[in-house]
């Protein structure tokens, strides 16, 4: 579908696509995540021939992205205010541009930088990997998969028990614990003495391959194999469905451990954040 319009002196040729086609490798899936995903009552998400734009119901600081970076050399100008005028008209404070190795043209972040997008003060860089290879057993954690909104409750407890609480009623609670179950991911909880202690999510793609989309594990628990079982978890559920790998955009935190556990590094993802005023050129 291609249709067009003005945003301040730019003239905007909008394409949006259906699909990407397959990717050629596993790479690519990881790079751009986000471009794979199937769609999700959670998030409203348009692919554009140079762009994937996701804006994100929860709020939350990495819900509004903009990936698989393709604009042209003549026209990155106007992709940029393109993608800056479509979170605007969502009423968006702030976005994410996720800069990978394949974006298009070469010097878009420092174009970016220059248009005064900042690099993200707590994950400048995260690194896409790819699991294809099985992953070590861990003994002595129990997983078991979140299938009940009790559940769901304590898988957000331990989030908000690591990044802060959020004023939400019962309710809304259980309006995303039913939105999170039509989505289809499927969320992981690490006990410890039967307490769960961290959690883990994963996302199925498109391409085939399965995304690790988030987790963590309460600080006084952590090292002592909770996050390793939870990828071990991931692993044997997506073997299960005849998914042939795990991708996943790590933090640097996480990055050492997948390592060990056998994830290859592909590419780097630079992470800049776009504020938006009444002032841009939208």
């Amino acid at each position: 579908m291609t249709d067009c319009y003005a945003v301040g002196s730019h003239r905007i040729e909008r394409r949006v696509v259906t699909e990407l086609g397959k990717p050629t490798d596993w790479a690519s899936v990881a790079e751009d995540a986000d471009a794979y995903l199937p769609p999700s009552p959670m998030a409203e998400r348009e692919v554009r021939i140079d762009v994937v734009l996701l804006h994100g119901r929860d709020g939350g600081a990495w819900s509004n992205l903009a990936s698989r970076i393709r604009f042209d050399e003549a026209t990155v100008e106007t992709g940029v205010a393109a993608t800056r005028h479509w979170f605007t008209d969502r009423e968006v404070g702030e976005f994410r541009w996720l800069i990978g190795p394949s974006a298009t043209p070469r010097g878009v972040a420092t174009l970016l930088l220059e248009r005064g997008a900042l690099p993200d003060e707590d994950e400048p860089e995260l690194t896409a990997m790819v699991l294809d290879r099985e992953p070590p057993e861990v003994l002595g954690v129990v997983v078991r998969p979140v299938t009940t909104f009790a559940e769901y409750l304590r898988m957000e407890e331990i989030r908000e028990a690591v990044f802060g609480s959020r004023d939400i009623d019962d309710e809304e609670r259980r309006a995303r614990w039913a939105q999170f179950e039509r989505a289809g991911a499927l969320a992981y909880l690490a006990l410890a003495g039967g307490t769960p202690v961290a959690f883990g999510i994963m996302n199925r793609t498109e391409a085939g391959p399965m995304l690790l989309a988030g987790g963590v594990t309460l600080p006084e628990h952590r090292g002592r194999g909770a996050y390793r079982a939870l990828v071990r978890a991931r692993w044997d559920a997506a073997q299960r469905v005849g998914s042939p790998a795990l991708v996943t955009q790590a933090q640097a935190a996480s990055r050492p451990i997948l390592e060990r556990l056998g994830f290859r590094a592909t590419g780097v993802i630079k992470v800049l954040v776009d504020r938006l005023t009444e002032s841009d050129p939208v």
